[in-house]
């Protein structure tokens, strides 16, 4: 049959609708594929260049694309559609980085699922930046930033669990890894005081469970212990961390606050699982406190590393502290960004007013070592806080570097003063080893840099009529005419400094305290408040000067503090200063049990120091004297009668 002839106009429809039908034909024939990538995301192919795009993730590991997610939130089904098409829901783990810390909130009963790849296992160490002169040394130990600890005898037992290793290399085909969680806020309860449950930390190196969490395995658990958690493993290719928090809804409202950060160079957050705090107080009063950290050097040798750490300003450390009231912190206190956001006191804290924080570095005490000092005011009288030294990991380098999540120590505590009349006194000019509290009252002095220049000026004033005595023995002369072969001038001036700022310048503490080291003094006298003491106490201070006033006759005359007891001067201060002074000049001091003894002089610790020469009982007061025995060995008595320094006469015996 002959084919219709078509017109012009018919010819041109027909080749349209001819071209039309191949156009539709191509267009399903190649687009087709971008349909089965928005249902199926998981099923694509690692070698898929498109894979990346699809995700719209504006970073994917390579190791990432290997990944196949086998626990589906959702699964499609639809009648003659391949299973290959149907859509699932998954949660995708949050990639780690190196020393790349994650802040999320979790909340109860979730579960938060993270990886860190092995490309980023397999990646180059950081540098580590300290920002400090030297490695700090503790009581021993080597602290190197957080990378390791090298203790000079044996190792605490509790140390044991959390021990770090030596920054690594390459080794066969495993590298170490640290993994830690903080937790920053944790859910709160109107109903109890204990903390929530801690947040539980997941990890796993299979395949088979990429998303580790409660039941599931292969796993390593691990709770986190106040706020803290550090596992460290043997890698050998990606990591799965998970971070659940129970639901524990009818009981606490809220959601967990954590960080959780990987390193193959240290720990990004660290707590000393240590029994020492290197954290102790020097003395307090009604509502300050002054602490001192352990020395950051061992020895004072190397000269210019001294003056580097006492140049540094204000310190490496910082410490936060609480009412020892206060629950808030409770689950909290190995966490550096937990203390940043519940301890009540905080040096790092802007616009802190209630509580303030001054700190410097010192080199008071034994060696003149460079320390750290606190000085906390604005604190309640006889109250007890919880405090805890911490180090900022972001001094040097900011948030991304090793070890910037920040170093937490042993919580310790101390207690304020209840009375009035004893105020924390530091940075005299002349008594410069003078740092603790001292008989005052308010009324009197209200400012303690106008309190501490009255007694230094009193007591430099005895110095130099000393000095004028001294001058006229011949210091500068041959052996033969000198008054001592084993003691100069200079020994003699330097003990009867030490011995005269301890003498004119009293440790003060509660007159409540009942220490059998302490001597009451001003028991006569009125409070600050203008009470006293009940009449029968009164009368038993009539018997006794030594009760019914102080030793110090200008603290009487100007200060009145009113009762008040006294940690006595060491009995060696006094043993020091007759061995290193010219016979001539009639210095002597009683011995233990003659009469006069136990009220001029106590007797130091024996046998109460820890391994590190530290004493919790300062039973009497020596010049630098902070919690640790004073170098060389106990001096003893040369002389038997009790004689007194005419230049000192108006003192008491």
């Amino acid at each position: 049959m002959p084919l219709p002839k078509l017109s012009p106009l018919q010819s041109r429809l027909a080749a349209s609708l001819i071209a039309s039908v191949m156009l539709v034909l191509i267009y399903f024939a190649f687009m087709s594929p971008h349909f089965a990538y928005a249902t199926d995301v998981d099923s694509i192919r690692p070698e898929d260049h498109n894979h990346e795009r699809l995700l719209r993730r504006p970073f994917l590991d390579p190791e990432y694309e290997e990944l196949e997610l086998s626990e589906p939130t959702y699964e499609a089904q639809f009648a003659g559609v391949d299973r290959g098409i149907i859509g699932r829901a998954t949660t995708e783990p949050i990639i780690l980085t190196n020393n790349g810390m994650q802040e999320t909130n979790i909340p109860q009963g979730q579960l938060m699922s993270y990886m860190f790849s092995n490309a980023s296992l397999w990646g180059p160490l950081s540098p580590i930046k300290s920002g400090l002169p030297s490695q700090i040394i503790l009581n021993g130990k080597v602290k190197r930033s957080v990378d390791e600890t090298e203790s000079a005898g044996d190792n605490e037992e509790d140390e044991e669990e959390l021990k770090l290793r030596s920054r690594q290399s390459n080794s066969g085909n495993q590298r170490l890894l640290y993994i830690t969680v903080t937790a920053c806020e944790q859910p709160t309860s109107n109903t109890t005081t204990d903390p929530p449950p801690q947040l539980q930390l997941y990890v796993s190196q299979s395949q088979d469970n990429i998303t580790p969490g409660p039941g599931k395995g292969p796993q390593v658990e691990i709770k986190l212990d106040d706020g803290y958690a550090l596992y460290a493993l043997n890698a050998t290719g990606n990591v799965y961390i998970g971070v659940y928090g129970e639901n524990v809804n009818t009981t606490y409202t809220g959601v967990w606050d954590a960080q959780i950060a990987a390193s193959i160079d240290q720990p990004y957050h660290f707590f000393w699982n240590s029994s020492d705090p290197n954290l102790f107080l020097v003395s307090s009063d009604s509502n300050s406190a002054l602490l001192y950290t352990d020395p950051l050097i061992p020895d004072s040798s190397n000269s210019t590393l001294a003056e580097a750490w006492m140049d540094m300003s204000p310190g490496p450390f910082t410490v936060f502290a609480s009412d020892a009231s206060d629950n808030s912190i409770l689950g909290l206190q190995n966490s550096y960004c937990g203390l940043g956001t519940k301890a009540q006191i905080s040096a790092s804290r802007p616009g802190q007013t209630s509580s303030d924080i001054a700190t410097k570095m010192t080199d008071i005490g034994s060696g003149s070592l460079p320390k750290q000092q606190f000085y906390l005011t604005g604190l309640g009288p006889g109250k007890t806080y919880n405090i805890a030294l911490a180090m900022n990991g972001t001094i040097a380098s900011g948030n991304s570097a090793v070890g910037a999540g920040g170093q937490v120590f042993r919580m310790t505590s101390f207690t304020t003063l209840s009375s009035v009349n004893c105020a924390v006194i530091t940075g005299l000019s002349f008594c410069d080893q003078v740092a603790y509290s001292v008989p005052t009252n308010p009324g009197v002095f209200n400012d303690t840099a106008k309190l501490a220049a009255f007694y230094d000026n009193a007591t430099s004033q005895y110095y130099t009529s000393f000095r004028k005595v001294l001058a006229q023995t011949p210091c500068n002369t041959t052996s033969s005419a000198q008054y001592s072969l084993a003691r100069t001038c200079d020994d003699c001036a330097n003990a009867y400094k030490d011995w005269v700022c301890a003498v004119m310048i009293p440790r003060c503490t509660d007159f409540s305290s009942p220490e059998p080291w302490l001597q009451a003094r001003a028991m006569g006298q009125p409070f600050p408040d203008g009470t006293f003491l009940d009449a029968t106490d009164r009368a038993e201070a009539n018997l006794s000067k030594s009760l019914n006033g102080s030793r110090n006759p200008a603290i009487d005359q100007t200060i009145v503090p009113g009762p008040y007891k006294e940690v006595l001067p060491c009995e060696d201060l006094c043993y020091n200063l007759v061995q290193s002074c010219p016979a001539s000049m009639q210095f002597g001091c009683p011995q233990p049990g003659v009469l006069g003894f136990n009220v001029s002089y106590g007797v130091r610790p024996m046998g109460i120091a820890d391994t590190n020469g530290r004493f919790t009982n300062m039973t009497c007061n020596w010049p630098g004297v902070v919690y640790h025995r004073a170098a060389g060995g106990r001096i003893e008595p040369s002389l038997v009668l009790l004689l007194i320094s005419a230049a000192l006469g108006m003192m008491m015996g």
